[in-house]
């Protein structure tokens, strides 16, 4: 993997270092960057710098055009000296640059001073090693908003997600919150709040730990906190598709109205699905079901089923709209409800 050096400076200097080094990193050729080369199915051959590739197209910036999405199938090959996750159908991952191989739809994968070929169309991402941290940021914002003047009726739902991705290491938080109000009737107040690591290694398995806290007025709870962790693995990677199944324990501390804390032990057993299609715009839909039996209280279990419609409208922006479904076999508050049941709709921004 390519290092960056950074020249030292004497201290009396640092300042009239950052304010260089910030000129010329604006002022730096964009041309300087754009070597990376990808040939097309109909024979052309275009000039300019991989960003990345995942769910099916190519982000590629050229000076002509500027920034196009290419639609893997049409690529027979590509050029590039920088250095990339390059994550393969079958779970394989590297950390290297590519060539163009001799034979068509072929690439060479470098992988530090090892060289071998493989079939154009076997990736299924590729993800550029950034040198910042910054850089190495993604996330969403989703925000929903409704009022009804007759009832008094006002629905305000906040959510969405930050990821930090550092080779098969990923951070990723999430967020959501969602209030309502109207007339005559209690306010119904959410929060979900989570942080979680994953690592991946062969063969498309990964581990992943979880620290969460969530409130849910319409379920009479309070608080609940919890931190656990488990093992899961990738039975489906593709360009359009991917499914994974989960399985854990955790450990939980959660109060509910009129009731003192009480500890819990879920087990956990999940499923992941994506599905994500490509043209003009963006289409993604996923879903998320999570079953977990309380070892320490038998005969309850909860479920948790999220399902979400995202379609873009104008780039990097989105329409959604998310049905979820919470439940509890037996609550410890007896005026509780077992179940809790929401859709909402909303606009939102990646970045």
């Amino acid at each position: 993997m390519n290092k960056i050096l950074w020249p030292q400076l004497p201290v009396h200097a640092l300042a009239l270092a950052m304010a260089a080094l910030a000129v010329a990193i604006q002022t730096e050729p964009a041309v300087a960057q754009k070597t990376d080369i990808v040939m097309l199915s109909n024979g052309n051959a275009v000039t300019g710098e991989v960003k990345e590739f995942q769910r099916g197209k190519m982000k590629f910036s050229t000076d002509a055009m500027g920034t196009v999405y290419v639609e893997w199938p049409k690529i027979v090959t590509l050029t590039t000296d920088k250095t990339f996750e390059i994550e393969l159908e079958d779970g394989t991952t590297f950390f290297g640059s590519m060539s163009a191989a001799q034979e068509p739809n072929r690439l060479k994968v470098i992988v530090q001073r090892d060289t071998f070929e493989i079939a154009t169309q076997s990736v299924v991402r590729l993800q550029r090693i950034k040198s910042t941290f910054w850089r190495r940021l993604d996330g969403s914002i989703d925000l929903g908003f409704d009022f009804t003047q007759q009832n008094g009726k006002t629905d305000l739902a906040l959510s969405g997600d930050v990821k930090y991705k550092m080779g098969l290491r990923n951070f990723k938080l999430t967020y959501g919150l969602t209030f309502s109000r109207q007339d005559s009737t209690d306010d119904i107040s959410k929060l979900n709040l989570r942080f979680s690591y994953l690592k991946q290694f062969g063969y498309r398995w990964f581990y992943i730990g979880a620290v969460s806290a969530e409130e849910n007025s319409q379920l009479s709870l309070d608080i609940r906190g919890t931190v656990g962790g488990g093992i899961g693995r990738y039975f489906v990677q593709s360009n359009k598709v991917n499914f994974a199944l989960l399985g854990g324990i955790g450990y939980a501390r959660e109060k509910f109205t009129d009731t003192e804390g009480d500890n819990s032990v879920p087990a956990t057993v999940g499923a992941d699905f994506q599905y994500f299609s490509w043209g003009g715009l963006d289409t993604d839909l996923s879903s998320r079901l999570v079953i977990m039996p309380v070892l320490n209280q038998l005969g309850r279990w909860r479920i948790s089923f999220i399902t979400s419609f995202k379609r873009e409208v104008v780039k990097d922006f989105y329409f959604n709209v998310s049905l979820n479904e919470f439940y509890d076999s037996q609550p410890p508050s007896a005026t509780a409800n077992k179940n809790d049941l929401s859709l909402t709709t909303s606009f939102g921004w990646s970045f």
